[in-house]
């Protein structure tokens, strides 16, 4: 779990970003995806099953867990703006979710993660020009966050697992 002062420090920073517009938003959001997604394109196949210990996450897992949390964020970010709840999901959501692992290789998991990026940054560049700010949907770290706020929670995810994927990277090599 997170100690306290740096839950308040990281809710502080997502709630201060989340007022600037939505073109900054993107911006911020961009330049983290683009920062993990450039970490974890050097990665070879076989480098991506790779596990620092055995409780540990690989790449594949990372990636996994990526796609499938961003992607909820993006309907957060989609739903909440409008003054709508998003609809019910029928996979698993929460910490250390993950979409199903299909065997496909790994490009192409960089391929669907390209994809959500795009997908997030769309929803943030499409939500209305006064978003519902009223309406939140809970963090279990961050409490309750509106729409740009879950949009700003996707650029501390992203840099956390940059900081992950560089750690995997670390450890297995």
């Amino acid at each position: 779990m997170l100690p306290q002062d740096v839950k308040d420090r990281v809710t502080g920073y997502i709630q201060h970003q989340a007022t600037k517009s939505r073109e900054a938003i993107v911006d911020l959001v961009g330049v983290s995806q683009q920062k993990y997604l450039g970490i974890v394109s050097g990665v070879s196949e076989e480098a991506s099953a790779a596990k620092p210990a055995p409780e540990e996450w690989c790449h594949r897992e990372l990636v996994r867990h990526v796609i499938g949390a961003q992607d909820s964020v993006r309907l957060l970010v989609h739903h909440l703006s409008r003054g709508e709840r998003p609809p019910e999901s029928k996979e698993p959501r929460g910490i250390g979710m993950m979409i199903g692992d299909d065997g496909r290789p790994f490009a192409k998991l960089l391929d669907e993660l390209r994809d959500v990026n795009a997908g997030m940054l769309r929803a943030i560049r499409e939500m209305p020009e006064s978003p519902n700010l009223e309406l939140k949907a809970a963090h279990p770290f961050f409490g309750m966050l509106n729409a740009p706020e879950w949009a700003v929670f996707q650029r501390v995810h992203d840099e956390d697992h940059a900081q992950h994927a560089q750690k995997i990277i670390a450890a297995t090599a």
